[in-house]
């Protein structure tokens, strides 16, 4: 069947029931360090040869995708930094105009060398300085606990933080690379110089392990935007039900807001407030994860994320974020053809800015999904961009576009992504097979199929 008879099919049917949650067996990781070595030992060696082999086609591959921009392709040399894996690359804007960039790093996805780097631009993103670790180890043979999903955000004095997923030796929820506490630095000289680490205080859920001494297994994957209350930062975040708990469900969407950013507090006093947490959480099935934001022209906030029924889901707040709507199928229009996406990202943009409430969005999706197999992670394959704008009488308030090829790659296309907006353009910004770090102008010519917009400002 292909895609687009298969999304007609499910319009005449109607929406297939979701997954269970016991449809996918997800096996809980030994927290055992002697286990994870070993767990990794071939892998790193593969994945190490194999890029070393692949090296001399980097500068032809890292075309593939038609990058504008090329903020780093890995040295792939092990003994000075494991680089093989390069992943939720997150630009933004620093003081002074500066883009900066933190981005998580590993030889292998999970392995025992995966921390949190940090890169900076200082000519609009056209060169970048190199990787410098923030946390976390720089080798695989490091003793240093990984740390991973780093996440930036600026103070209105310009000061720097980064927040990231600290792993606590021995203590695993299901996946290690997920399960930590939430630790933070900052910087007030455009990264030139860190704070030391410290805890931030982070509630526990009835989501989370019943042994309270295993940390809660959680991601934020996008940049944190201003769209909070009185301009506060706001993100989603994707929480894990511990493996207790697998009966109820895997993966849920809840939010955080940081109140006191702007007052410039050391990190251990940083008032992160979570919204949507408990029985509260945002689900669709087993899986309801990755959330980004944009916000309408309304003053609503639209949510769009992933799960594993075989279609990206929306939410909206119409409380800046506190509380939201039960998650629903994405449609190109009200009662039209769902969209088809395995679990894979799928960001969602404002063309104009984080901020700017424009009416006009993009996304990326893979538009494809085998309903047969109950494998929701199925192959990331080609990656189409979806315009979207804003719709003020319709249920589901922006409104799509027929998909457009974006990325060709046949596998590999899982885009971590973040944007910048500079002189009237936008950037994405993207991890090319978790790999090449790229940029990529988002031109107006993406939008001309867009729906015509209702109610724009």
């Amino acid at each position: 069947m292909n895609v687009s008879i298969a999304r007609l099919f499910f319009v005449a049917w109607g929406v297939v029931s979701l997954l269970s949650p016991t449809d996918v067996c997800v096996a809980q990781q030994s927290a055992s360090k002697d286990d994870w070595r070993a767990e990794y030992a071939e892998r790193v060696r593969a994945t190490i040869n194999r890029r070393r082999e692949q090296k001399p086609d980097f500068p032809k591959d890292v075309q593939r995708t038609k990058p504008e921009f090329i903020a780093y392709i890995p040295k792939v040399e092990p003994e000075k930094l494991g680089d093989c894996y390069n992943d939720h690359f997150q630009v933004f804007e620093g003081p002074q105009g500066v883009l900066l960039a933190t981005v998580c790093q590993a030889t292998c996805e999970g392995s025992l060398d995966q921390h949190v780097a940090f890169m900076r631009s200082f000519d609009c993103g056209r060169t970048w300085e190199p990787p410098r670790v923030l946390a976390g180890p720089a080798t695989f043979d490091s003793d240093v606990p990984i740390a991973s999903w780093g996440f930036a955000m600026v103070s209105k004095s310009g000061r720097i933080y980064v927040i990231y997923d600290q792993y606590q030796e021995g203590k695993v929820s299901t996946n290690r690379q997920h399960t930590g506490l939430m630790a933070g630095i900052y910087s007030d000289d455009l990264g030139e110089t860190w704070s030391a680490p410290q805890l931030i205080p982070m509630p526990r859920t009835s989501n989370d392990s019943l042994d309270e001494t295993i940390p809660p297994e959680w991601v934020v994957w996008q940049h944190p935007l201003r769209l909070g209350r009185d301009g506060k930062y706001l993100v989603g975040v994707t929480r894990y039900a511990a493996p207790q708990l697998h009966d109820k469900y895997r993966t849920v969407t809840e939010f955080i807001r940081f109140d006191n950013l702007d007052d410039d507090p050391e990190p251990r006093d940083l008032v992160a407030r979570w919204f949507m947490t408990d029985d509260r959480v945002l689900t669709k099935g087993a899986y309801c994860e990755e959330p980004s934001i944009v916000k309408l022209p309304d003053g609503r906030l639209f949510a769009l994320m992933r799960t594993g029924s075989g279609f990206p889901c929306w939410s909206v707040s119409e409380d800046l974020g506190e509380t939201w709507t039960e998650p629903e199928i994405l449609r190109d229009r009200d009662n039209g053809t769902p969209f088809l996406q395995p679990i894979s990202p799928c960001p969602l943009y404002d063309w104009e800015g984080g901020t700017a409430a424009s009416g006009r969005y993009f996304a990326l999706i893979h538009n494809k999904y085998n309903f047969d197999d109950k494998n929701p992670w199925q192959t990331r394959g080609p990656l189409y961009l979806i315009a979207g704008t804003y719709q003020a009488h319709a249920k589901q308030p922006i409104w799509f576009g027929e998909p457009q090829l974006f990325v060709d790659r046949p596998s590999g296309n899982s885009f971590y992504t973040s944007v910048t907006r500079f002189d009237g353009k936008t950037i994405l910004w993207y991890p090319d097979q978790k790999f090449y770090l790229l940029g990529r102008y988002i031109g107006e010519e993406w939008l001309m199929n867009a729906p015509k917009m209702d109610g724009a400002r």
